[in-house]
This record gives C-alpha cells, structure tokens and sequence, in this order.
C-alpha cells in the first residue's frame, strides 16, 4: 500500500479494517436511496430558492455524492475495482442522472466534486455547515491533489495554495464536531512546505509555523503516523 493509500484510508477511518470489503458495500435499498436523496437536493436547488435554501441543497450534494465515492474509492484501494453489481449500476445510473463519478487517471480513485462546496460557500459562507464545508474542500482537495509525494501536488496554482492556508488556518479555530483537528494541522503543515518551496512564505515563518503544529500532533496523538511523515518531508524538522 502507498503512502498516499495509508492516508486516505487513515483519513476515512478505516486502517483497521482495510481487508473487511470482501462483501458489496452499496446494497439495492442503499443504492435506491441515494438516488432518491440526490434528486430531492437537485429539485431545491434547481428550484432557485432563497440563498440559504439553495446553498443548503448544494452542499448536501455534495456529501452525499462524497459518500458514494468514499465507497467506491475504499473498493478500489482494497481490491481494484469497484466492487458488486449493485455499486456498478448505480455507477450508471449518476451518470444518467447528471452526477458522474469522475476518476482521476493519475491516482486511479474518484475524485471527490468540490464546485458543490464553493457554491454553497459562495451563496452562505455564514452558515451552520460553513466550516464542515471549508473542511471538506481542505481535505479533499488535498487527497485528491497528488500521487506519491505531496510536495508535488499536479496542478495546484499560488492562488489556490494562498487560499488554502488561509482556509486550513480558519479551520483550526473552529468548533463543528465534523472537523478532524488532526486532518487540518496535518495538511495545513504541508501546505506550509508547499508555501516555503514556491517562496509564498519566508523560511524562518514557515518553518516556525510547521514546527508548532508538528509539536501539537505529537502532543494530541501520540499514535498518529502523520507526525512520522511530516518529519519525512521536511528532514529539517
């Protein structure tokens, strides 16, 4: 298993039981209910409701098409391909519906679709999901943004990596219990790498602010990998 594969899995919570997919992990009732779920979204939505309404909706889609996928990505880092007949017709019936799952030919996984969370955002940054939503957009861009090294993101401009610190920086302030502080610290840290490697950032700040939350996630999780590889990637630390 890859590094990049012992993280998302780590980030889904599911190290443990890695080799527990052997059965179909969408069934015919789950499948017809998140069919159901997506369209009821896409109905208030498309509606063009107050704003609060819409965004709501919009970030609703989101999650649960993040669910689908999370499934379909654990199938295929445990065995290759998606798994069961069921989880391949409803792979069909999204795309008819106008939900398709898109896989990122470069790390082989699905790929999760962040324009749900910025337009919620766009729409009400204020609201009670606001932070959840910052969160999802952190993480899974981030998951989704390399291969092996995560220093080398494929395609990540100095706009994006601005706006992601400043975002993952907000994120440790907040309080929503969706929010994994671990996940934030971890990937804030490397983007703070990326910031130093593209000169965003001076040295000494940079290296002053990964080090404080390297320290903290060694305090917090004793446990935890991520520290390990956060040293990895930066010698210096």
């Amino acid at each position: 298993m890859t590094l990049r594969q012992q993280l998302i899995l780590t980030a889904l919570g599911l190290v443990c039981s890695f080799h527990a997919f052997a059965h179909e992990s969408i069934t015919t009732e789950a499948r017809k209910n998140y069919l159901i779920k997506l369209q009821e979204q896409f109905q208030i939505q498309a509606a063009n409701p107050a704003a609060p309404i819409k965004a709501k909706a919009l970030f609703q889609l989101g999650l649960t098409l993040d669910e689908i996928r999370d499934l379909y990505n654990e199938d295929i880092i445990s065995h290759g391909a998606v798994n069961g007949l069921e989880s391949t017709v409803l792979l069909n019936e999204l795309s008819k519906a106008g939900f398709k799952m898109e896989m990122s030919p470069k790390i082989g996984l699905y790929v999760s679709q962040l324009q749900y969370y910025r337009q919620a955002l766009q729409l009400d940054d204020k609201a009670a999901y606001a932070d959840h939503a910052r969160y999802l957009l952190l993480k899974n861009h981030f998951y989704d943004s390399f291969s092996d090294n995560p220093l080398k993101p494929f395609s990540q401009t100095t706009k994006e990596l601005t706006e992601l610190i400043k975002m993952g920086e907000k994120l440790l302030k907040a309080k929503d219990a969706n929010i994994n502080p671990e996940e934030v610290k971890f990937i804030l840290a490397i983007h703070y790498l990326q910031a130093m490697q593209q000169q965003l950032i001076g040295k000494e700040e940079g290296q002053r602010k990964f080090k404080k939350l390297l320290a903290e996630l060694h305090k917090d999780y004793p446990q935890s990998l991520k520290p390990l590889t956060l040293e990895a990637l930066n010698p210096g630390s």
